[in-house]
């Protein structure tokens, strides 16, 4: 059994005349089968509900399969600062709580329920995973796999750690958990050129900087970005030296209005508002301006008309605090970042030496 399975005589005789040596045997691998009733692609938020919710109401067999190492999906890439932008009892799965249920006395988000930080919400889907869904001896994870699609019935796994192949037999259903799938600055290249010796890093490695910063440009208008403003705010970076390459603005929830448990009333009191400004809107910006003037709706500044709304939401504090940032370009999207030059689409901006760009 020493020859390589699925190699005839005639190739093994070729290897040993050629003088070359035959790969290992431990390069071919049997491709592993097994069957479930769902297979699901992501171990993210949505994945993970799912299936909690599904063990807890069925004896349906699951097989989870992730990319990553560990149930959290972009939570494990998050920049170390994040906050989820809603409360934590919002969030996560049904068969644990995150967080505590308190209203924050202290900080930014006083007088609100607290927001789980990246390590607490990704803790919580491991101990969902270690402590209720594993011990169901009805959940399989495969994590580092990668789904690589069907063929003949059959779906196809790749252990991104060892090569493996595994494929599945799925009786029902196969359950699509990264439809939704956030991308993260730290994940993915940028969509601009960057030149040699420009400083430019993601969010994630603010927080070991080798060398202190003086002029800054951010890069972006989402939540991330406005996330790291107000990062670089409360740790005492001067406005002033901030630069914010905001393309669009977006309309956003002010927080007190997404408040569950004791303070459950503004919630109900903006699902009113949000019918009662649908009724009365003739189009979509028409309703953005009603849902502003019920103070539902916020946006960064007053003057400049927001085009999209994603659903972030902000308090009012975060909201003020961004504001002192008044060195704002609207010029486009950014094309090509040089030592001493921005390219954008509709101009170009000058550079600071040394100064760091945050994608």
């Amino acid at each position: 059994m020493g020859a390589r399975a699925g190699c005839s005589r005639e190739q093994r005789s070729v290897d040993r005349l050629s003088g070359q040596r035959a790969p290992p045997a431990a390069i071919i691998r049997p491709v592993r089968e097994i069957e479930t009733d769902y297979l699901v692609v992501g171990a993210g938020a949505s994945g993970m509900a799912f299936t909690d919710t599904l063990i807890s109401q069925s004896d349906a067999d699951v097989v989870m399969v992730d990319r990553r190492h560990r149930p959290g999906g972009h939570w494990l890439d998050a920049y170390p600062f994040v906050r989820l932008h809603q409360p934590s009892a919002n969030y996560g799965v049904a068969s644990r709580p995150l967080g505590r249920d308190r209203i924050d006395e202290f900080g930014p988000n006083a007088g609100f329920y607290e927001r789980s930080s990246a390590a607490e919400i990704c803790d919580h889907f491991s101990r969902a995973l270690d402590e209720v869904l594993l011990p169901s001896g009805r959940v399989r994870f495969l994590g580092q796999t990668d789904y690589r699609g069907v063929d003949g019935g059959r779906h196809h796994l790749v252990s991104l750690l060892t090569g493996a192949q595994t494929t599945v037999r799925v009786r029902k259903k196969v359950v699509d958990a990264t439809y939704v799938e956030s991308s993260i600055p730290s994940r993915h290249r940028p969509g601009f050129e960057v030149a040699a010796g420009v400083r430019m890093i993601p969010p994630n490695n603010l927080v070991d900087l080798d060398r202190p910063v003086s002029d800054v440009t951010v890069i972006g208008a989402g939540k991330t970005a406005m996330d790291t403003c107000t990062w670089l705010l409360d740790a005492g970076v001067d406005p002033d030296r901030i630069r914010w390459i905001r393309p669009r603005d977006s309309w956003l929830f002010e927080r007190t209005y997404m408040q569950p448990l004791a303070l459950v009333a503004q919630f109900m009191q903006m699902q009113a508002h949000w019918i009662e400004a649908a009724a009365e809107a003739e189009d979509g910006g028409d309703f953005a301006h009603r849902l502003e003037e019920r103070g539902v709706f916020v946006r960064i500044d007053r003057t400049v008309e927001p085009d999209l709304f994603r659903g972030a939401t902000i308090s009012l504090g975060e909201l003020e605090s961004l504001g002192t940032i008044q060195r704002v370009v609207r010029k486009g999207k950014v094309r090509r970042l040089e030592q001493n030059r921005v390219w954008l689409d509709g101009g170009e901006e000058p550079a600071a030496p040394d100064e760091l760009f945050l994608d």
